[in-house]
């Protein structure tokens, strides 16, 4: 994905003040919708990776705030990361302000997971290559880590929609978007302006946020959305939330050399993640998705057995799903990585 490297970031700061206002229509703008409902087109949007969802499950539709929710450690990230990959793998651009991560490891973890390798091992440096030219056409990076300003995201997030025409923008997460703790009505603003944005822009803004800490004993216990860090309103203001909850206790079993009767029976009853939709406004579904933890970073809906990816990259040979893992190599023959599609916004004067 191409950046003009004389792109004037200050006239976007300025359309977020200019445009946003009130636009004002006639009914008859809408007739086309209302003929479309009346099909009962009522599902669309883009799903996530595993088919046990799709069935009346979540869609991401344009114009719609997501929020991703779960305690530190629990892999809201990378759960969010896997669905980003797999949109890309649709067609989708996909544009992420991943402010607690470098770059380097956002892009890497992806990588894992589309190798898929039931080893966990290092992808070869010509699928590496074969992922970055995937990447490079779809996904853009925004090079920056810790605290941003709510402007600069917002900045950002109309450019990447206006200019590189993205259907995501991901924010990880709410606590870097230069808002402190106690300014609740400066977050109610900020997940007001997200809206606005992803309304006028016609893309879809996922917002990575954290879960207030459990009470001592309760960490095993899924959260609601009720305890996501914020504001009161933070939860009323947004389409979506789901809530990435994460069994450690099966976790760190899966690492013991041997199990007693009773930990296999918790093995055999219990998933490694699970999936809360807990609020969608333009869908009937909110419930409960489970999955396995796989060793290539994917969570998967049968344990052990990764999804496959093929890359579309023109004039490169995709491979076969039986190749994929024929492609890994030990970590001592990793070559040099790529440089991916990443923006740094500090060139530019705010």
């Amino acid at each position: 994905m191409n950046i003009p490297p004389n792109v004037d970031f200050n006239d976007y700061v300025r359309v977020v003040g200019e445009l946003e206002a009130q636009e004002i229509h006639s009914a008859g703008r809408w007739t086309n919708d209302l003929i479309e409902r009346s099909k009962g087109v009522q599902e669309y949007g883009d799903k996530l990776p595993w088919s046990k969802t799709w069935d009346g499950g979540i869609r991401f539709r344009p114009s719609e705030v997501s929020v991703w929710a779960g305690q530190n450690g629990h892999r809201k990230s990378m759960c969010l990361g896997m669905a980003a990959l797999w949109w890309a793998k649709q067609g989708r651009r996909i544009a992420i302000a991943s402010l607690e991560m470098k770059p380097t490891e956002t892009l890497w973890r992806m990588c894992l997971q589309a190798a898929g390798s039931s080893s966990g091992g290092v992808p070869s440096e010509e699928f590496i290559r074969e992922f970055s030219a995937f990447a490079d056409r779809h996904i853009l990076v925004y090079d920056q880590l810790d605290t941003v300003k709510t402007e600069k995201i917002l900045g950002f997030v109309h450019y990447a929609a206006r200019e590189l025409a993205c259907d995501h923008v991901i924010i990880d997460s709410l606590a870097k978007a230069g808002i402190s703790v106690e300014d609740r009505q400066g977050e109610t603003e900020f997940i007001n302006r997200l809206a606005w944005a992803a309304k006028h822009l016609d893309c879809h803004i996922h917002l990575v946020a954290h879960i207030r800490k459990p009470q001592s004993g309760m960490e095993h216990k899924p959260a609601t959305k009720y305890e996501v860090k914020g504001s009161s309103t933070l939860v009323d203001l947004v389409d979506n939330v789901i809530v990435v909850h994460m069994d450690k206790k099966r976790d760190q079993l899966k690492n013991l050399p041997q199990l007693t009767e009773d930990q296999q029976d918790y093995m055999d009853k219990h998933f490694d993640m699970l999936l809360g939709i807990q609020k969608q406004r333009h869908g009937a579904f909110e419930g409960t998705f489970a999955f396995y933890n796989h060793p290539s970073l994917q969570m998967t809906a049968q344990e052990g057995k990764s999804l496959p990816f093929e890359f579309d990259n023109p004039e490169i040979e995709v491979q076969p799903e039986e190749s994929v893992a024929e492609a890994l190599v030990p970590q001592d023959d990793i070559g040099q990585k790529n440089e991916k599609s990443v923006l740094d916004m500090d060139q530019f004067d705010f």
